[in-house]
């Protein structure tokens, strides 16, 4: 279920040929925006289908929603 996901839970998802992970860091049910690697990054997360963002090995962030992941 996308809306399961919790802080430090490990998730997975599809990177262009092949699949990247990371891990939770925090869970939106609104809009959020944030700077990421210079570009603005905006998903619209909601109770049925939460935003995350996710850290990545060597500190990178990146913002999913749920129903763009997998439990690793």
């Amino acid at each position: 279920m996308s809306n399961s996901y919790r802080p430090g839970q490990a998730v997975h998802w599809h990177w262009r040929d092949g699949t990247a992970r990371g891990r939770i860091a925090q869970r939106f049910e609104r809009r959020v925006q944030r700077t990421i690697k210079d570009a603005t990054v905006v998903r619209n997360g909601s109770p049925r289908d939460p935003a995350y963002l996710i850290e990545q090995d060597g500190d990178d962030l990146v913002l999913k929603l749920g129903s763009e992941l997998s439990a690793a």
